[in-house]
């Protein structure tokens, strides 16, 4: 989309503020940030570089100023995060100031596994997505809506972190059943540059853009990072996937408040399971991306 107007919810965020990196690396578009009172400097290092700035939020009452933020957009882009006053009402109120002002797409802040595909209950944060999601195809009218799936984050906070398929610092991989069912990984800075191509594309793309830095099975991820650190893993097996199961249940009986304590099991559990599966991937749609694998990040970050 020449002189395309790409207007971005959430640019202050770690993806967010990769998505406004690429978007703005893009020749003739326009980014257009939708920031709250008082919360303009977090976005100052984008608006030096052209970005728009429109103060406001997302939610009711919101109306005046999402109307302003969408006027003229081709693309809205949200990558907000938060409970479902956030990812259902306020993305609602954002869809809807889309589909009044003539946006042709708009893209949700999903970035996760398929969250079509996994069973209501598994992934609670998936669940509201989804739930946005029949919103959207019951009210986005002209507007397309196109949900970003990426898998899980190949990123140090992520597949190193809050997931903690492998630990570096104690070189030791986890696993439950069998670690022989394909999960799809991507870094961050990729999801951005899919994100960026996709609000820009010419083309209709469809409900879902699918896409993967690398998909293996755990133990293919294990050889991967073994191989790009020159060192070896301990591999320790948790237990079988009904032991995953019961694992994720005591801990939401005993605090359900503690998402923290069982939301990155539950993602864990979908990708062993194979429910979170993208198929199919796109990623040959946009063949100037060239996403990294789990050994490239691994050497590249050296972990």
């Amino acid at each position: 989309m020449s002189n395309a107007v790409i207007a971005l919810v959430g640019g202050s965020g770690q993806l967010g503020t990769l998505v406004a990196d690429e978007i703005l690396a893009l020749p003739d578009v326009q980014l257009r940030l939708l920031v709250r009172p008082g919360r303009r400097d977090r976005v100052a290092h984008l608006e030096r570089r052209g970005a728009q700035i429109v103060e406001g939020a997302i939610g009711a009452g919101a109306e005046p100023a999402l109307a302003a933020f969408a006027a003229g957009a081709t693309t809205v882009i949200s990558a907000v995060q938060g409970g479902p006053e956030v990812i259902i009402d306020g993305q609602s109120s954002l869809l809807r100031a889309a589909r009044d002002n003539g946006v042709r797409r708009f893209i949700p802040s999903d970035f996760s596994l398929n969250l079509f595909t996994v069973a209501k209950g598994q992934i609670l944060s998936s669940d509201t997505r989804r739930a946005f999601a029949d919103v959207a195809a019951a009210e986005a009218g002209d507007v397309e809506v196109v949900h970003v799936l990426n898998g899980q984050f190949l990123d140090r906070k992520v597949l190193f972190g809050f997931i903690r398929v492998i630990d570096p610092a104690t070189r030791t991989a986890y696993v439950w059943g069998d670690g022989d069912t394909p999960m799809d990984f991507t870094t961050y800075a990729d999801t951005a540059r899919y994100t960026a191509a996709a609000a820009t594309d010419d083309s209709p793309i469809g409900d879902v853009l699918g896409v993967a830095g690398d998909t293996l099975t755990f133990h293919e991820t294990v050889l991967a990072f073994e191989k790009a650190s020159g060192k070896s893993l301990r591999v320790e097996r948790l237990g079988s996937m009904a032991d995953l199961d019961q694992r994720i249940a005591d801990r939401q009986r005993s605090d359900p408040a503690d998402f923290h304590a069982y939301l990155p099991l539950m993602y864990y559990r979908a990708q062993l399971n194979g429910t979170g599966r993208i198929e199919p991937l796109m990623n040959d749609r946009y063949p100037s991306v060239t996403p990294s694998t789990v050994e490239q990040y691994v050497t590249r970050e050296g972990l």
